[in-house]
């Protein structure tokens, strides 16, 4: 049945002059069919953004028909008949940073929206209820308090969300095989191919399915009782089950279990959404144990490293207690990172064949951590470790498996520009690991991939690697192809390993399933396949494939197209990031788009296609970007995004649009007078006709201009303006410090509160004067601006004209060595970043440090909101803003949810979809009875309070009312 149907579809693509029409006419059928069940902007179909969902973390790439957010389990089953319908197949994807292609297709896409995101910790935190849709990290850092965490712990797991490590049975450095979700799994909630919702966990719901699918349970009860009637196929699937093993269908249920029911439930894990959707699991969690200590140990040779991490292997068996990580990380791959900050101490002892190994151990006390610590360490030295150091310091350990989970997309930016990044993991039986590592080395070499790296889980026998390839060039698949036959022999019956330990089959290992399982077991898996999803409805030719050549299809070219992002890899690392996830587009899909505009401009193939992908590129590119940049704090190699756009905004600016720029560069005076006198003619407005009035007129004002008149809210209101010069004070026990409030602050003010609060400039003056300072401002405040606002919408020499005044002011007034510093981070990063010759200090880092200690708290309120604007984040000023809230209140809430709010300078205002968009969890993090909270940059402040209904002031405001006598 799929050969028919991969046969079928190659004729069709061959036969039909316009396979690319057929293909978007379906997906637009689909679409119609969904219109009254589906918002229309929760589905797409147009080129620009069916391209942008074109790729996941794979080296793959294919074009959906449709894209679809699906929320519900109602939603789940419409998409489905949709499909059906039209003759298309469903892919459901999770956050994509699948490796191996399961998260693309050519049917329709169906991505996880905002309805699985469901978090339920059971009484005693011994299980989890998680929606498809939640973060691992997310999981975890809410177990953490408990000592708890899930099983599953992939690299990916600050991205990588919970649909996706169900289906492809994910595990990661300290999971190894016992507590893999196959393993911890409690409870699963699925809906399958014909529309059928069953709870494992809910009596109800099973006998009711064991009823209406009486013939589904029966067929799986036949074909447990054929397996184990096979004593050679038994040994088989339990053998290929002592390690990690995600290549085909989870064959171990048909062993491990005897009620049909059960078989069903864990069939679905590691099945990559091929047999139904996963809408919800309960796990039982793991501990997470308080005492850890980590050491990153370097060997003289790959022999003595294997060796070493058979002894602390435990036969393979997973601990909670001693050594429960250690990670093996070759000599090739540690050159790509020995320029961080934490290798230093390492390189004295690595030769030119040096392999390092990454070890954790835990304990639940520290007595026991000592202990371990020291059996560790006997073993270590008694393989010739030629450094041991473990160490308990949690930032040295976070820094350090910051390295080793950003080796994916570190280790692809040393790639040449240009070319696609490949990966693999393969396993062996752990006792034959340092052979292992060598047969490895030599195979990719003889391959000619000289550049390839090699790294892994290695308590696990669980090897990674990863080398680049121009797929531009014809050979470059033959190559990999030869190669992937190879590792095929090597890994499956050289080693008896497994092809895939734990990233799943997909459409790269999909070929090479009955090589490594044999005959008998992959005709059991094509009969699994046919009772669950007869028609190939879900995700076909992922996992199952009568192609041999699929794994060299529809690869990813990777064009250059700018270099502030040339060396992406498409990880998706970026996304959880960024304040537009979910809206329009990602950095990874804006990059994506560059590139495929860029291939098209170089071939010359399409123009019409070319010119809608620029037209349709503004909005969900350009205008919906914040150029926030946090997408680069997620990435490994630092790429950011929001710099390529602010660059193509540059771009594109014409004449007329470079001279309004100038003209407004030369009168920042006037316009800032015009916007406080705008901004407080709307307020006062609002004495006369209600908020709801004044909205909808600048609603409408706004739809006539095409969005070029700024939006007036309840919570937008008028700034100080500059406060006026202090008089100098004589012999101040602090000495000088110059004070520059930046221009949001002077422009926007607060929505009022229940307490009696300064506003900003002011309150940051009585803070310096009640804390010893003498207090400077520069002559000339009125129009004086940083710059970052012209530079953030593509003025780059406009941006340096204006910041370039505000240096040259702040100089005249910082005479003697007098620190300088401004209230909004915003303004403080760019200063830095931008005039470096002038240290600018923001107010949290100096409120903190200089101001804090200087004063008494006199009044603290029950609890403050907190938000890290973006800037903040970026200069790691978290610290010292939850320090100065902690100073001033009882309690903190963290808005968690908030990366870059999205008002992003003037956004707010002109795109406030963007800041609904961004905050739209906000409230959640907000806890009842909370009527504050804090930011550092004043229009952040003025957006949250909008969208939580608490209103949001400055660090100062805050810390003057809390330290006022």
């Amino acid at each position: 049945m799929q050969q028919a149907l991969v046969s079928s579809s190659t004729a069709t693509t061959q036969a039909d002059p316009s396979p690319r029409a057929d293909k978007q006419a379906r997906g637009e059928a689909v679409v119609s069919r969904l219109k009254h069940i589906i918002r229309p902007d929760r589905m797409m179909t147009d080129p620009l953004m069916t391209y942008a969902w074109s790729g996941d973390a794979s080296s793959y790439r294919l074009i959906p028909a449709a894209v679809v957010f699906v929320d519900t389990e109602d939603e789940v089953r419409a998409v489905m008949n949709a499909a059906r319908a039209e003759g298309l197949s469903i892919t459901f994807r999770a956050a994509g940073t699948s490796l191996s292609g399961q998260a693309v297709t050519e049917g329709v896409l169906a991505v996880l929206g905002d309805g699985w995101r469901k978090m339920k910790i059971h009484d005693g935190a011994e299980q989890i209820t998680l929606g498809p849709a939640i973060i691992v990290a997310q999981a975890n850092a809410a177990l953490k308090k408990h000592n708890k965490k899930i099983g599953p712990d992939p690299a990916s797991q600050a991205t990588c969300k919970i649909g996706g490590v169900v289906n492809n049975n994910s595990s990661g450095m300290c999971c190894g095989v016992a507590q893999n979700t196959y393993h911890t799994m409690a409870r699963l909630r699925i809906v399958l191919t014909d529309g059928t919702m069953l709870d494992s966990g809910d009596p109800a719901s099973c006998e009711a399915f064991r009823q209406s699918h009486a013939q589904l349970l029966d067929a799986l009860h036949d074909l447990h009782h054929e397996v184990m009637a096979d004593e050679e196929l038994v040994a088989l699937i339990r053998r290929k089950y002592r390690i990690k093993n995600t290549v085909g269908y989870s064959l171990n249920a048909l062993v491990d279990f005897h009620d049909p029911l059960d078989i069903l439930i864990h069939l679905m894990v590691g099945s990559e959404g091929t047999l139904g959707f996963v809408s919800e699991v309960t796990y039982n969690t793991v501990p997470e144990h308080p005492f850890k200590s980590t050491a990153l140990v370097p060997f003289p040779d790959p022999q003595s490293a294997g060796r070493a991490i058979i002894k602390l292997a435990n036969n393979g068996v997973q601990v909670t207690t001693g050594v429960t990580a250690a990670e093996y990380i070759e000599r090739r791959a540690l050159a790509t990172v020995e320029h961080l900050p934490p290798m230093a101490p390492l390189l004295p002892y690595l030769n030119e064949n040096s392999p390092a190994v990454l070890i954790d151990v835990t304990a639940p006390t520290e007595g026991e951590l000592h202990a371990e610590v020291e059996k560790a360490e006997a073993i270590l030295a008694s393989e010739n470790a030629t450094h041991i150091a473990f160490s308990t310091d949690e930032a040295r350990s976070q820094a350090l498996w910051d390295i080793r989970k950003g080796f994916f997309a570190s280790g692809g930016a040393m790639r040449p520009k240009g070319t696609s990044m490949l990966t693999e993991d393969v396993a062996a039986p752990i006792e034959r690991l340092a052979d292992f590592v060598i047969d490895m080395r030599k195979l990719l070499d003889d391959h000619g991939y000289d550049d390839a790296i090699i790294f892994g889980h290695a308590l696990a026998g669980n090897l990674h690697f990863q080398m680049s390839d121009d797929f531009s060039k014809a050979e470059s698949a033959q190559k990999f192809d030869a190669f992937s036959k190879d590792l095929s022999k090597l890994v499956s019956v050289q080693y008896a390993g497994s092809l895939k330990a734990e990233h799943g089959t997909g459409r790269a290992i999909a070929p090479f399933v009955e090589a490594e399982w044999g005959e008998k077991a992959y005709q059991l898996m094509h009969r699994i396949k046919a009772l669950f999803d007869p028609e190939l409805l879900l995700n076909p030719g992922v996992l199952l494939n009568a192609d041999e050549h699929v794994h060299i299809k529809n690869l990813k070219v990777m064009p250059l197209a700018d270099e502030v992002v040339d060396l992406c890899i498409e990880c998706g690392f970026c996304e959880p990031a960024c304040p537009s996830h979910h809206m329009t587009l990602t950095p990874r899909q804006r990059i994506a788009v560059t590139r495929e505009r860029a291939r098209l401009r170089q071939t010359g193939e399409d123009p019409e296609l070319l010119a809608k992908l620029d037209a349709d590129f503004v909005y969900p590119g350009m205008d919906t970007c914040a150029a926030c940049n946090l997408c680069s704090l997620r990435c490994p190699v630092g790429i950011e995004t929001g710099t390529m756009i602010t660059g193509e905004r540059a771009r594109r600016r014409g004449g007329m649009a470079e001279r309004v720029a100038h003209f407004a560069a030369g009168q920042t005076r006037t316009i800032e007078g015009a916007m406080r006198l705008g901004v407080g003619l709307a307020d006062k407005a609002k004495s006369v006709l209600s908020s709801g009035a004044i909205e909808s007129m600048t609603d409408a004002a706004r739809r006539a201009t095409g969005r070029r008149t700024p939006r007036i809210y309840e919570a937008l209101k008028p700034g100080p303006g500059a406060p006026k010069q202090p008089a100098a004070k004589a012999n101040a026990p602090r000495g000088d410090v110059v004070y520059f409030p930046a221009c949001p602050s002077r422009m926007f003010g607060a929505t009022g509160t229940a307490y009696e609060l300064l506003s900003g400039p002011e309150a940051m003056l009585a803070l310096l004067e009640r804390a010893g300072y003498s207090v400077r401002l520069p002559a000339k405040i009125e129009g004086q601006c940083c710059g970052q606002p012209f530079l953030s919408k593509g003025f780059p020499e406009e941006s340096k004209r204006v910041g370039g005044r505000l240096k040259d002011e702040l100089a005249t007034v910082a005479v003697g060595g007098a620190p300088v510093l401004t209230d909004a981070s915003t303004c403080a990063k760019h200063l830095g970043e931008h005039h470096g010759d002038l240290k600018v200090a923001d107010s949290a880092e100096f409120l903190m440090a200089e101001v804090l200690p200087h004063l008494s708290i006199t009044r603290k309120l029950p609890v403050i909101a907190v938000h890290h604007n973006c800037s903040a984040q970026r200069l790691k000023e978290q610290g010292a803003v939850e320090g100065i809230a902690r100073a001033c209140a009882e309690e903190i809430a963290v808005l968690n949810s908030v990366t870059c709010c999205g008002y992003a300078g003037d956004k707010g205002l002109f795109t406030p979809e963007l800041n609904a968009h961004a905050t739209r969890f906000a409230r959640q993090d907000i806890p009842e009875g909370c009527d504050l909270g804090v930011s550092t940059v004043s229009t952040c402040a003025s957006g949250l309070s909008e969208q939580t209904g608490v209103p949001f002031v400055g660090l100062a405001s805050l810390l003057e009312y809390a330290t006022r006598p």
